[in-house]
């Protein structure tokens, strides 16, 4: 099954992987850090493979299947959290 990886960076320098989402019967399961997951799922992420116009782009759920996995690492990229690619 397809899967997204969410890493937090920690004070040594290392990193933990704190949440998985992964794709199971066409839609998002995510487990892990319960803030991070319950947040995704009321809220959604950024569409930023869509082509859309900055600051028009539009939201995707758990519902959205790949297309939710795949914009996860558009969405989370800082120096504190990171999505990972999908790894099979």
């Amino acid at each position: 099954m397809p899967y997204v990886e969410f890493y937090k960076l920690n004070n040594d320098g290392s990193q933990e992987v704190i949440a998985k989402c992964e794709l199971a019967n066409g839609e998002i399961v995510c487990g892990g850090d319960e803030n991070l997951t319950a947040n995704l799922k009321s809220e959604g992420i950024l569409d930023y493979l869509s082509g859309e116009v900055p600051g028009r782009r539009g939201r995707l759920f758990f519902k959205d299947g790949r297309k939710f996995l795949e914009n996860l690492k558009y969405n989370f990229s800082s120096g504190y959290l990171n999505a990972s690619d999908i790894k099979e």
